[in-house]
């Protein structure tokens, strides 16, 4: 396994879009949200609310950029799992 599949493997983008693609339809044409968007939706609602909290002044729209980027590491996060999971079990291989 190597550094760049590990922060940009077909997991990691993967599981990077599931998360943010459908929060993003959503936001642009309210009739494109679907269950889909509810993990996306539950994290940027809690990282609006505790950025809210700590800078109430700012405007809702500049959470976006701290959602993408938490989106990323979480989506790192799930693709070094899926590796493990992948290495560990003979099921998985490919």
């Amino acid at each position: 396994m190597n550094v760049r599949e590990v922060f940009a493997g077909r997991a990691v983008w993967g599981s990077y879009l599931a998360l943010v693609g459908p929060l993003v339809l959503g936001a642009l044409d309210n009739r494109l949200m679907t269950p889909l968007a509810l993990p996306g939706y539950l994290v940027f609602t809690l990282g609006s609310a505790v950025g809210s909290r700590l800078f109430p002044t700012l405007e809702l729209w500049v959470f976006w950029a701290p959602f993408l980027v938490g989106s990323y590491v979480v989506s790192v996060v799930l693709a070094a799992g899926y590796r493990v999971l992948q290495k560990t079990f003979v099921a998985f291989k490919y």
